[in-house]
């Protein structure tokens, strides 16, 4: 198995275990979705799903909706780890009212440990610029230290 995809279901684990203790503690309850297959005579095929993540966050019931990225790159968030129906579905979801965003972890830098919860106008500021030409990347320096956050409590509640 490649180490991106074992990196990723490794965050993916880290996410849903903090996910139990918001659930436990009654702060918020948030699903992680799974990729659904299809099961034919030819094979198994991925289809395609909204993002990794749904949920709500208390006190006051505000709906999140987020997908969790892996990078091994120490300079920049490769745009290619995201897929259209994902953004598509982020900004439905936010123009509807909820929270969307992406966590995003750059573990040759911070860490296995630490996410960036990346706001979804911040990644749609460089995604939408690839349709014209621009970069397909976000370089590491962009993002805020403000939206570090450790995995154990990655919504600070």
């Amino acid at each position: 198995m490649p180490r991106e995809k074992t990196a990723g279901k490794k965050l993916e684990n880290s996410i849903q275990k903090a996910n139990f203790y918001y659930r436990k503690k009654e702060l918020a309850c948030i699903q992680y979705l799974p990729v659904p297959v299809r099961i034919t005579r030819r094979g198994t095929f991925l289809i395609q799903s909204t993002v990794d993540f749904v949920g709500v966050v208390g006190p006051d019931g505000r709906a999140i909706a987020f997908d969790a990225k892996h990078t091994a790159s120490k300079t920049s968030f490769p745009l290619s780890n995201i897929h259209d129906h994902q953004i598509e579905y982020l900004r439905s979801f936010h123009k509807s009212g909820g929270r969307a965003y992406f966590l995003i972890q750059f573990s040759n830098i911070h860490g296995e440990e630490n996410v960036f919860v990346t706001p979804l106008d911040f990644v749609l500021s460089f995604w939408d610029k690839t349709k014209i030409g621009g970069r397909k990347s976000i370089p590491l320096g962009d993002f805020d230290a403000n939206w570090l956050k450790s995995l154990d409590n990655y919504l600070k509640l």
